[in-house]
């Protein structure tokens, strides 16, 4: 009787572990379709890991990044943002390229616009689940260095456009904050 007891249990015990990582799984991949539908990422991979082509990879980021600050000052939706980086690819691309000349180089760049697996990645206190997003890619030469990403749209790339909340103030995670309308996640409320 008390073997039968202990499989039972053993038998329970394997029930719950199974739920519980399908609806982790479930969870996570229910996350990662919710940001994925108001995101766009911004991906930039350097030529090599020298640390000519890491710097030069920082460059071009800080270029684009203040480029595209400007461009989505009155940008509120993803469909928006999508169209403003659109209708920028050519401007990006020389952009870059200008950076690379400035270097002394004479690398190729690739800009892609399209859908793109990211790891887990943090930022602040927003932790955005790996899976396929929308996002700009600057390929810099060979592609072949490590890479840089962040959040296009809403700007988290944009250091000042990032807010911190205080405990206690309203429901949901603060993204950021334009004309006075707060963007919040209210899912990320659950894990503070």
């Amino acid at each position: 009787m008390f073997s039968f007891m202990k499989k039972y249990i053993k038998h329970i015990i394997s029930g719950l572990v199974i739920v519980i990582a399908l609806f982790t799984i479930s969870y996570n991949y229910y996350m990662q379709q919710q940001y994925a539908e108001e995101l766009v990422r911004f991906h930039v991979i350097a030529n090599s890991n020298t640390i000519e082509d890491q710097t030069l990879k920082l460059r071009v980021r800080d270029a684009v990044v203040s480029e595209m600050k400007e461009r989505f000052a009155s940008v509120s939706t993803k469909e928006e943002a999508l169209v403003v980086t659109e209708k920028s690819l050519n401007e990006v691309k020389e952009i870059a390229k200008e950076q690379i000349a400035m270097a002394g180089k004479d690398y190729d760049v690739q800009l892609t616009l399209g859908d793109y697996r990211f790891p887990t990645k943090t930022y602040g206190d927003i932790t955005l689940p790996a899976g396929q997003y929308q996002a700009l890619r600057v390929v810099i030469g060979e592609g072949s260095g490590r890479n840089w990403w962040c959040v296009l749209f809403p700007p988290l790339c944009f250091v000042d456009g990032v807010q911190t909340v205080e405990e206690g103030q309203q429901k949901g995670v603060k993204v950021f904050e334009k004309d006075d309308v707060e963007y919040r996640i209210r899912a990320l409320e659950m894990f503070k």
